[in-house]
């Protein structure tokens, strides 16, 4: 095992799209500001514009949280800096503006959304291939995880699961999103999974999400390692 309690995954609480809430809007330079103040590890979640820059942000689609109905990945950077979030004068944050926020100060989770894109997973570790700071990659995506392990054996890796599968979604992805049948193959360091299926049987640290109050924290501790958190102060 290449983790043991002492790393900072299974050490920190680990805070969702930054320490948002209130006026701090999820996913924003302020809400990855306030997390590092804090000394709160970061999730962070992944995706690549048609002109090749990994910006982060959580949803494939940008109508939540910009009002304008289109995929992510169908845009450009430039496209994606006309818009703002929530209505605020907060921009969808690049990968280079996080990692020059966590660099030196807190650990980053890194999520790798799904993507059509074939060099998606290639692109983000080269990105990381010099990155200073400390970090993690994860996604419900096993084969980005098994290319991680060929392209950057080194890195710190994980698998995320879930017991709550959409009923749009074919038999074979929900079982491999429950079960996660490619761990053998993948070896991951850890496991994320959802704090509402725990516990599951695995060799590998488990991390919760996503934690919402201190009741359900104290109701999922027993099974797991550590946790991703938000909408509340966890210490």
């Amino acid at each position: 095992m290449r983790i043991d309690q002492n790393h900072w995954l299974l050490s920190r609480p680990i805070a969702h799209r930054g320490l948002w809430g209130g006026d701090i809007i999820e996913n924003s330079i302020t809400a990855y500001k306030k997390a590092a103040e804090l000394g709160y590890p970061i999730e962070i979640d992944l995706f690549l514009t048609t002109d090749k820059k990994l910006v982060c942000f959580h949803d494939d689609n940008l109508k939540r949280m910009t009002g304008v109905d289109k995929k992510i990945f169908e845009c450009s950077y430039e496209e994606l800096s006309a818009l703002s979030l929530s209505g605020s004068e907060e921009k969808i944050p690049t990968f280079e503006q996080v990692k020059e926020i966590a660099c030196g100060k807190v650990p980053l989770l890194i999520e790798l959304k799904s993507h059509p894109q074939k060099d998606f997973v290639d692109i983000v570790v080269n990105s990381l291939k010099d990155y200073k700071g400390e970090f993690a990659v994860q996604s419900f995506n096993p084969t980005y995880i098994k290319k991680i392990k060929n392209l950057a054996p080194e890195f710190i890796r994980g698998v995320l699961g879930t017991e709550c599968c959409s009923k749009e979604q074919n038999f074979f992805i929900r079982y491999v999103l429950k079960h996660m049948p490619l761990n053998r193959k993948i070896e991951p360091d850890f496991i994320s999974y959802s704090h509402t299926g725990l516990p599951i049987k695995t060799k590998a640290p488990v991390i919760a999400w996503t934690i919402t109050d201190k009741t359900t924290l104290e109701k999922v501790k027993p099974y797991c390692d550590n946790f991703i958190f938000e909408n509340f102060i966890p210490d």
